[in-house]
């Protein structure tokens, strides 16, 4: 078979080049690259054609695509995935893949008025990856999650809180086999995974200080022995002077399960339901937070004494400040009137200040009865 002759375009007066494909211009530097532009615009047009006429559906699609490209997470996070795939495909399940449209992927976030931020930006990451997979397998053209009109509404922040005074006599006054656990999330931030890790073998009570340098995620109930979730989250933390008491004659895991090895998450589960309750019998009424709130309660107490950012960052095991800043920095009203009499001194200072340099300006200046002949 001869080869075909490539076609030729001419330069128009400004320079470009340009050619026509269904009443649609395409133009180029060069005439090779005009007709490039057009040959992918007939690409993606095949592309989005052949999905249509295949009929192929966001369900289908999204049931495939799950396990393929999200398989080798943890048991944990593949639930997850699969109970926001659930609302999506309740949403737009049965549309073909090719038709789905921003305005679709708007009432998606229909289902997720009721759910924090966190969780609404993990569902649309998720919503992303999937079409720009699609995107990639020639399977649609554009991706509506990433559209304007398709981004979902501002959502709740996080329900975590910082615990009232009462609550932190409660747990450093109450005895319980969990006691020790709460103490160090509480005085030190530590996360509930590096807690659980975290042995006598960590904490050098001589220097003041606790190591982290280990943590535990759950795969299902399986505890998995890792890393902290980040680079930052390698450091060693003070040990605060309510918390010193508590750590003498430590030995072992110090939250071991009842076996004396790493708890499970049904374990855990079991121990933090049975603090709680001896919490609450000691309060005489219930008493309910959640471990990461003994974190959040940490960062609020370092902010309230003044302790500066950067220090704050490296105690929790964060590498940037806008994590602080936005989650866990909490502004309570002991900050707020500490920020009143601060502001109140600097005022009065900028004020006296101001009315001896205008005193001293007017006994400076010369007196009427010296300008006197």
């Amino acid at each position: 078979m001869p080869r075909q002759k490539r076609q030729r375009l001419k330069c128009r007066p400004d320079g470009r080049f340009c050619c026509r494909y269904r009443n649609l211009f395409f133009y180029g530097a060069t005439d090779k690259e005009a007709l490039a532009a057009r040959d992918q615009y007939k690409r993606d047009e095949a592309a989005g054609e052949l999905a249509m006429r295949s009929g192929l559906t966001v369900g289908t699609y999204a049931l495939k695509w799950l396990p393929l490209h999200k398989g080798s997470v943890s048991e944990k996070c593949y639930a997850d995935y699969a109970k926001q795939i659930e609302a999506l495909l309740d949403a737009i399940g049965n549309l073909p893949l090719a038709d789905v449209t921003p305005d679709d992927a708007a009432g998606v976030w229909k289902h997720y008025a009721k759910y924090s931020a966190s969780t609404v930006k993990r569902a649309r990451m998720l919503f992303i990856s999937l079409f720009d997979t699609a995107i990639e397998n020639e399977l649609c053209r554009r991706n509506p999650f990433r559209q304007k009109s398709a981004q979902p509404p501002a959502a709740p922040s996080g329900t975590h809180r910082v615990l009232a005074q009462e609550e932190v006599f409660l747990i450093c006054s109450t005895p319980h086999r969990f006691q020790l656990a709460a103490l160090i999330m509480l005085y030190c931030g530590l996360r509930r995974g590096e807690v659980l890790a975290l042995g006598a073998d960590d904490i050098d009570t001589a220097a003041g200080t606790i190591t982290v340098s280990k943590a535990v995620r759950f795969d299902g109930n399986h505890a998995v022995l890792t890393t902290p979730k980040t680079k930052a989250g390698l450091r060693i933390v003070p040990i605060l002077k309510p918390l010193a008491p508590h750590l003498k004659n430590v030995s072992g895991l110090i939250a071991p399960s009842a076996s004396g090895t790493v708890m499970t998450a049904i374990a855990f589960k079991r121990a933090w339901d049975s603090y709680l309750h001896a919490l609450s019998r000691a309060a005489g009424h219930p008493v309910r937070f959640r471990p990461h709130d003994l974190r959040h309660t940490y960062c609020t107490m370092l902010r309230d004494a003044g302790i500066d950012m950067h220090q704050a960052m490296i105690w929790l095991g964060h590498s940037d400040e806008k994590m602080i800043l936005r989650v866990y920095d909490h502004i309570t009203e002991k900050r707020t009137a500490q920020s009143v009499k601060i502001a109140n001194r600097f005022t009065v200072r900028s004020q006296k200040d101001a009315d001896r340099s205008q005193n001293g300006s007017q006994s400076s200046d010369p007196s009427p009865e010296s300008l006197s002949p």
